[in-house]
Order: C-alpha cells, then structure tokens, then sequence
C-alpha cells in the first residue's frame, strides 16, 4: 500500500515545528467534537433540512473511518515526527474523510456551488483540514489522499443515492456501524457512533419540515436551548462510562433530540392557546 513515506516527510519540512499551535488549529476544525457543534447549530438556526441530510453523509463517512482503520489496523507515522498527541490507527485518515464530507456536503446541500468565495472558502477549509494532519506528523499524505477520495465518494453516492431523504443516510450509516463494531471489538468509538445513528433514525422521523426558521429570534432560541440540552446531555454521559448498552443510548437519545428539538418547539408553541386581546373590551 502506497503510504507516500518520502513526500510526507518533504511535506513536514516545509512548515516550521514553531507553528505547531496555528497547524492544530486548523486540523480541530476536522474534530468530531467540534463538527458534531457546528453541524447542530447549522441545523437549528441556518438549513434545517439541508443540515439533517448532510449529517447523514457525515455519520457514513465516520462509520467507514472507524471500520477502515480497524481493518487495515495500519500503523501512524512514528510518534517522533508528530507535533500532537494522538491515538488510534493511521489508515485512511478520518480528519481528511471528514473534511471532504463536512465541508464540501456544506457547498452541495446548501446550494452555495453556485458561489465562487463560498465554494472556495469551504474547498479551503476542507483541504487545509487533510493536509494539517501530513504537516502535524500524525498521518502520512497516502492516508490523507485516499480520505479525500471515500470522503468525495460518500459524498456523491449519498447525493445521487438518497438526497432529500436523510433518514435513509443514518440507516445505511447504522448498517455500516455494525461491521466496524465487530472490526473494533465494540470501541467506545464505535458504540458511541453506533447509538447516534440509531437516533438519527428515530430524530428524522419527527423533523419539523421547515426548512428555514421563521426568524432570526427563533434560530438564536432554539440555538440556546439545543445548546443547554447538548451540555446538560453530556454531563449526564458520564455516568455511563464503560457500559456498552448505556453509551449507545445516550447517544441515540442526544442525536435524536438535537434533530427533534425544532418540532418539539414548534409543537409546544401551538399548543399554547392564544391569549385574549387585552384591548377587548368585555361587554
């Protein structure tokens, strides 16, 4: 297997070590901690949608990641060329997989291909995510070229496969899990991505169907109150450390409730009975 060892090591000389902090910078941008934020503030307060079909691309692309790296189970590039700790299998890189996914399903979902410094601006981001990894010493630039190449394959099947049916997506990344469950003998990982996508599943099966919030004052109040549930949420996660069943729950139960938050609002609202005018007068 084509690693390309020698242009990685070229590719690490070319940026200063000095800069470690600005390249870690830009790889976190590929960090499923901070894609799962951005993706859910995405979808409460921009495309609704839009966003729930591109997660759905993102939990098969991160379902192959861990299924890939723990069947070829190929090593990392020797711990001393890296700038930052890390951990697990080198084989395709996830951060580039999930960079190509995240960022370009961004350009392809919410039509902004038809934009050039939109286009350019998440081509960048997305490139610069892959390419952070070979520069940090943490994966060769075989392993981020091939991540590129499943992230853009992921991408166009799931757009010609099922777009405008993102449940599909979660159910087909469910499916994926499996294998990479039995691959990895149940990682944390692998069960956590498991559980979300099962509730990714079940979130789609009650979305608002709007699209766009009805104002800027609905996205920011939904924003708030979906960011307080994914805190409180995850403070709760801790108490299932080390149990199987229990983390895929919670998991299931978070995806689902980030996905159902807008219909959940929505329908408490219309419940709400319409309060008299108080300029009626009472004869």
């Amino acid at each position: 297997m084509i690693r390309l060892v020698g242009l990685s090591e070229a590719i690490r000389e070319a940026f200063p070590a000095e800069y470690a902090d600005a390249y870690a910078g830009v790889t976190h941008l590929g960090d499923p901690g901070v894609l799962t934020l951005l993706l859910a503030v995405l979808y409460w307060g921009y495309r609704r949608e839009s966003t729930a079909q591109l997660v759905g691309y993102a939990f098969v692309a991160f379902s192959l990641t861990v299924l890939l790296k723990g069947a070829f189970a190929l090593p990392r590039p020797p711990a001393s060329v890296r700038l930052i700790e890390t951990t697990g299998y080198g084989f395709p890189s996830g951060h580039a997989i999930a960079g190509a996914v995240v960022y370009g399903g961004m350009a392809v979902e919410f039509g902004w291909l038809e934009s050039r410094l939109r286009t350019a601006a998440v081509a960048t981001v997305g490139l610069a995510v892959g390419f952070s990894r070979v520069v940090l010493g943490v994966h060769y630039l075989g392993d981020v070229l091939v991540g590129f190449v499943i992230g853009g394959l992921v991408l166009l099947v799931g757009r010609n496969t099922w777009a405008g049916r993102p449940i599909v997506g979660y159910a087909v990344a469910a499916v994926v899990a499996v294998p990479a469950l039995l691959v990895t003998g149940a990682s944390e990982l692998a069960v956590t991505l498991f559980g979300s996508c099962l509730g990714g599943v079940v979130g789609c099966r009650v979305l608002s169907g709007v699209d766009v919030p009805a104002s800027w004052m609905n996205a920011a109040a939904i924003t708030v109150l979906g960011l307080a549930f994914v805190v409180a949420f995850r403070e709760l996660g801790a108490t299932f450390d080390g149990s199987i069943v229990g983390m895929a729950v919670h998991d299931a139960v978070l995806v689902a409730g980030i996905l159902a938050l807008p219909a959940i609002v929505r329908a408490a609202r219309d419940a709400i009975p319409v309060l008299p005018d108080s300029t009626t007068r009472t004869k």
